[in-house]
């Protein structure tokens, strides 16, 4: 009766369980704690139970599609949690935010209705209405460039969010991270962040960082269930010691299977995305720019408040000297309105609104490209920062070499054999290879895979692993026969600290315990005293011995660019009969301590595993080395293996005597250097910094490779570099390369190798782990800037020609040149247009050729400032000619049709302005395509960007129209073809007289700085000048004080929320 209660009792909780707010409660930190998510699993009969209920077993995993199916429509699906994008139509009521843009609008309005008082309703609205017009016209184009913009963001985010994981489906099975459903085993390792809630069923050593999602900085350690109901009595505190395994969190130790409990949106990780929406904060030269753009905006606000007094000092003389009229008239309050409209519209034009936008439409553009060349982009700021690099830090692993690896030598029974003789088993005795190829199966954690149609191996997991598991395939001997739950009793998983694996099993033919190592084969044959020979007989491995194996087999394998990995084994001496059965030795090789488990080994066999050198590399590194960037290759190989790689790659040259430092090992370069020290920065931070930095520098310029270096070698590196004022790149694949890759300026990890650490911490992810995608990246990055500069050199020709004839005008002929409606198209050309033109270019090979950007050097260089004053100069000149002196060269009389009508005498000469004005820009934007160190043809790669001519054919037939068509509407006339070609003419004069100006030596040009360039810190952004008049939010990525609170606030939500 009480069994049958218990069953009933189990049935309702499991029905009840159902509920995916059951599942939540698991993994409440409070329920956690006081041991209730535990007890709730215990009622539901274990993680066995739990699995059944499931449908899943804790071994096989679910094993039909068709069970998958069924859990993913019960519970969910994973797909990742994205914050819902802005519509078109948000976008567009966000412009209309624009403070500027509001006070041009009210008086836009009491323009339509003084118009319409004056004139009528049939023709007073034709002002107002245009004006509306073009602010509705300039706001759609804009929001609908964000709003592709957005697009494409959203597009990488949902790439970044692409992942591969091994379940458990019948076998071992490598699927992508979205396809996880409730009731999986997912197998995880050093270095993964969990994407899921799960119960832990199985593992060693796991040791899990949950301070992203509890704020707790302790290292937790994690139990299998069944070995937590064990010890659950003896300890009470069920959080330090507790099964539950947290989306969000990191596996910093060991390795094991999960039973997956939540999925998606239901996870811990999941509802704490929902309540957050991070935006990205703006990259270090959008905070520079900021500066220049609040430079440019002081300015113009100062042209537009004296051209406002000017045309009020007009008015005033009118009124009160020359009596032409009254002053309180509706004459002169239309007379105020419009002086008013040109001084906004001068500010909208003058404030660079487009600086940040090219910014954003380069990154955006360059973001999609550079996926498409293997580089996913994580961080925005890599890709500009990327164009200064002057050091790459290296692995050799999967980034030099294609991560392929296949035993290609084998030292065993004291005799080495190369290729093909390895598979000769004849040669080899029975129980030698037996012994080997069970610590190979043992000792690993890989899945390869063998094709059915092809019978070739599918390299899943740590391919050293693999190359030694094909290997003992080759003998006969299968990995999954040998990872019996049953049988292992515990596993130290690799660690670049300790550089081997080791793994204890119950020997099932004496039931006692066997030890088996592998790893580095220094480190492992300095642990061994004894080696197997001939026909597997042991003998004594005495220091004569060592040095012969040393010498002989591993510095030869290492010659020939093999990595040398060493395996080896130990049989414990049963202490006394009680260790027998499986429980007992469990407990009994968990007591030992981790360094005392593997010593005094017995050398089983050598490997000697090829990795090939891409065949792009040593092209790859000649370039860096042309582009004036140095290459160093920083890998845990011996020396004599980093160093034969390093001359097969390029990076050491060859039948040349090294220096002292070129090639150095991790220790001796951290004893030399002193490691790292305390100290304070600017901003009274405390910062680590190297101790002896004279040493470091001597070092640095001479160290092409450094061998067996640890994570904190790396570290070292990359911050005395740093340190030196170096922009540094590193690339990194483990869990321990975290803290240099988060330290380099620029972070790449290996997309196919690299751990969820590594990617996590790194700011470019290398989807084919490929050392060519980061030439890649760096060809971007310097075409980001060039893009970026040659939009500035466009956009301040325009800026300052603007406000100048705008001055001009109104202080001498009582009237701005270009009315407020001319002046929004204008505004739209050199904002949105040019933007779109010239922050798409696509980059040229040229721009590897040169030295790569100084964190010093100024945005707007010398050569640019003679471009943007000769520039300037010629359509000042030119338009000053048309404004005063053209009617006595060429007949600008009203026409015909238009006498009589509404329009001012000098309709003509004005229209010619606005043309010529509008043309010299288009000409002027094909000037600035090119970049005075490229070439000074401006039709160098003419038919590269076709945006660029679509963007401009768009805008002549746009002005145009406006010209022949426009009439009262925009205050001009139509123009005859002599004027139009005129006005062409004047355009092209503009390109001839650019490239006679590009002439001029630079050296006449080093002390013309128009405008300051400080970054604007993030903080501050909002507060500018150029903020304030200007429109803010998405357009301006100025979401950096909202993102920064978003973020800092992140742990005390997922805190409460736990």
């Amino acid at each position: 009766m009480q069994q049958q209660y218990s069953k009933q009792e189990n049935s309702r909780d499991f029905e009840e369980f159902h509920n995916i707010e059951e599942f939540k409660e698991l993994f409440l930190l409070n329920s956690i704690n006081d041991g209730s998510s535990f007890q709730k699993v215990l009622k539901l009969g274990g993680d066995q139970g739990l699995a059944k209920k499931l449908k899943s077993h804790l071994l096989k995993g679910i094993d039909s599609e068709a069970q998958v199916q069924e859990n993913r429509e019960k519970f969910g699906n994973n797909d990742p949690i994205e914050k819902e994008p802005a519509s078109l139509c948000e976008l567009i009521l966000e412009c209309f935010g624009d403070t500027m843009l509001q006070i041009l609008l009210v008086a836009a309005l009491i323009s339509t209705i003084i118009g319409i008082i004056n004139e009528g309703i049939k023709t007073g609205w034709t002002e107002g209405a245009t004006i509306f017009l073009a602010v509705f016209l300039i706001v759609s184009i804009t929001a609908g460039n964000n709003y592709l913009k957005e697009r494409q963001f959203q597009q990488l985010r949902r790439k970044l969010d692409d992942g591969m994981v091994q379940v458990v489906r019948g076998g071992i099975v490598e699927i992508s991270i979205k396809e996880i459903v409730v009731g999986d085993i997912l197998q995880f390792g050093i270095g993964d962040i969990f994407q899921v809630d799960g119960l832990m069923i199985q593992g060693s050593q796991i040791k899990v960082d949950e301070s992203p999602m509890t704020g707790e900085s302790d290292e937790i350690k994690k139990l299998p269930f069944n070995e937590m109901s064990q010890q659950q009595q003896s300890s009470k505190d069920h959080h330090h010691f507790s099964p539950f395994l947290i989306s969000g969190t990191r596996c910093l130790d060991g390795n094991g299977y999960m039973l997956v409990l939540q999925v998606g949106q239901n996870t811990v990780q999941g509802q704490l995305k929902q309540l957050l929406n991070q935006d990205n904060p703006p990259t270090p030269l959008q905070q520079k720019l900021e500066g220049v753009a609040e430079n440019i905006g002081k300015l113009g606000t100062l042209v537009a408040i004296l051209t406002f007094i000017a045309l009020m000092g007009h008015l005033i003389y009118d009124v009160f000297i020359d009596h032409k009229h009254e002053f309180f008239t509706l004459l002169s309050l239309q007379l105020i309105i419009e002086a008013f409209m040109i001084g906004v519209t001068i500010i909208v034009v003058a404030v660079p609104e487009g600086l940040p936008l090219a910014v954003t439409i380069a990154l955006a553009y360059s973001v999609g490209k550079m996926k498409d060349e293997q580089n996913l982009v994580k961080n925005l700021a890599s890709c500009e920062i990327m164009g200064g690099a002057n050091n790459i830090c290296s692995d050799k692993t999967g980034t030099l070499t294609q991560n392929i690896m296949q035993v290609t030598a084998l030292w065993i029974e004291n005799h080495t054999y190369n290729n093909q003789e390895i598979n000769i088993t004849s040669k080899i005795s029975k129980q030698s290879i037996e012994i080997m190829s069970e610590s190979i199966c043992y000792n690993s954690i890989a899945n390869p895979t063998k094709d059915r149609d092809t019978n070739r191996w599918i390299q899943i997991g740590n391919k050293t692993e693999c190359a030694l598991i094909e290997l003992a395939d080759n003998f006969g001997y299968k990995y999954s026969n040998f990872r019996q739950n049953d049988k292992i009793l515990r596993q130290i998983p690799f660690s670049s600290k300790r550089k081997k694996m080791v793994t204890a099993i119950l020997n099932p033919k004496n039931q006692t315990i066997r030890i088996f190592s592998k790893g580095a084969s220094e480190i492992i044959l300095a642990q061994c005293f004894r080696y197997i020979s001939t026909n597997g007989t042991e003998l004594v491995l005495d220091k004569v011995k060592k040095d012969e194996i040393l010498h002989n087999v591993i510095e030869n394998f290492a010659s020939r660019s093999l990595r040398t990995i060493a395996i080896a084994y130990k049989d414990l001496e049963p202490q006394s009969q009680a260790i027998k059965g499986f429980v007992n030795a469990k407990a009994n090789v968990h007591q030992i301590n981790e360094d005392e488990i593997d010593k005094d080994l017995t050398l089983i066999a050598i490997a000697g595993i090829k990795d090939p050198i891409r065949p792009d590399v040593a092209d790859s590194i000649r370039q860096c080395t042309k582009s004036g960037v140095t290459v160093r290759m920083v890998t845990g190989d011996n020396i004599i293996t980093a160093q034969s790689i390093a001359l097969e790659c390029g990076i050491l040259e060859k039948n040349r005597a090294q220096q002292e430092f070129e090639v150095i090992e991790g220790k001796k370069f951290r004893d030399l250097v002193g490691g790292l020290i305390s100290a304070k920065n600017e901003d009274g931070n405390e910062i680590k910094v190297v101790k002896n930095m004279q040493i470091f520098s001597k070092i640095s310029r001479e160290m092409k490779v450094m061998a067996r270096a640890s994570p904190e070698d790396k570290y070292l590196l990359v911050t005395g570099l740093i340190q030196e004022g170096n922009v540094v790149a590193v690339t990194g694949d483990g869990t321990n390369d975290a803290p240099a890759l988060k330290k380099a300026d620029v972070g790449f990890a290996m997309g196919i190798t690299g751990s969820d650490v590594a990617k996590d911490a790194a700011d470019i992810i290398l989807i084919d782990d490929n050392f060519s995608s980061i030439i890649t990246a760096m060809k971007w990055g310097r075409n980001i800037y060039d893009c970026i500069r040659k939009f500035i050199q466009f956009q301040l020709t325009v800026n300052l020609v603007a406000l100048f004839m705008s001055f001009t005008g109104a202080v001498i002929l009582k009237q701005s040149p270009l009315n407020a409606i001319e002046m929004l198209w204008v505004n739209l050309i050199m904002d949105t247009f040019a933007s779109l033109a010239l922050a798409t270019e696509p980059p040229s090979i040229k721009v590897l050729d040169r030295q790569p950007y100084k964190r010093t050097d100024q945005i707007v260089s010398p050569k640019m400032y003679r471009t943007i004053v000769g520039a300037s100069l010629y359509q000042i000149i030119v338009l000053t000619f048309i404004l005063f002196l053209l009617p006595k060269f060429i007949d600008c009389s009203i026409p015909e049709e238009l006498i009589g009508q509404k329009y001012p005498k000098n309709v003509v000469q004005m229209s010619i302005f606005f043309q010529a004005f509008v043309l010299m820009q288009v000409f002027n934007s094909i000037s600035c395509r090119q970049l005075d160190y490229h070439t000074k043809n401006p039709f160098a790669n003419f038919c590269n960007n076709p945006l660029f001519w679509i963007v401009q054919t768009i805008t002549v037939i746009v002005q145009i129209l406006l010209i022949q068509y426009g009439g009262k509407y925009v205050k001009v006339s139509h123009l005859t073809l002599f004027q139009h070609l005129l006005c062409v003419g004047f355009g092209i004069g503009g390109m001839i007289f650019s490239v006679l100006f590009k002439f001029i030596p630079e050296e006449l040009c080093q002390k013309i700085h128009l405008f300051r360039e400080e970054e604007i810190k993030t903080e501050k952004m909002d507060d500018t000048l150029t903020s304030k008049l200007r429109r803010k939010s998405t357009m301006r990525l100025h979401t950096s004080q909202r993102s920064k609170h978003d973020i800092g606030s992140l742990n005390k939500m997922s805190s409460d929320k736990i």
